[in-house]
């Protein structure tokens, strides 16, 4: 597949090795450049956060969206998480309680992921990115959904 050299702009075919207008040679730092810097020494601790964070509002999330999808079709407009709390136990409820902060504190840190990754000045092709924008799409859908329950399920 061709591709345009950086270095000039011109067309080059995809199986070149170096640019045939000034020769530049690709794959290849230049003498005196370094190699890109990496994202540091938190981005691990960053992206492990991140997922812990996902593995930890799934509780929340689908117990929610049991209660406003599922049961609100079958039933009809619900007391949403009426019967978990007067049926569940210390722990469910305090569990529930973290699950709901940790999906809180990901609809935001993913907001947070989507506007870097949409702003930035390089077009990143990273998955952490793609993730998290899908991420911060289905949880902001969601806390809206849920935020405006009331109105919406007596439609139904």
């Amino acid at each position: 597949m061709p591709f345009r050299c950086g270095t000039c702009g011109t067309n080059v075919p995809g199986d070149a090795a170096a640019c045939p207008s000034c020769g530049f040679q690709f794959g290849v730092l230049p003498a005196g450049a370094t190699s890109q810097p990496s994202e540091g020494g938190l981005a691990g601790t960053a992206h492990l956060l991140a997922y812990a964070l996902l593995i930890l509002a799934i509780p929340f999330f689908f117990e929610s969206a049991f209660e406003m999808y599922g049961l609100t079709l079958i039933r009809g407009q619900q007391m949403l998480f009426f019967s978990i709390t007067h049926t569940g136990s210390t722990l469910v409820l305090t569990s529930l309680l973290l699950s709901w902060v940790c999906f809180a504190a990901l609809t935001i840190y993913s907001g947070w992921v989507a506007v870097l990754r949409f702003f930035s000045v390089r077009s990143y092709k990273d998955n952490f990115g793609r993730i998290f924008t899908i991420v911060f799409a289905v949880t902001l859908t969601h806390t809206i959904l849920l935020m405006t329950y009331d109105h919406w399920a007596r439609l139904l």
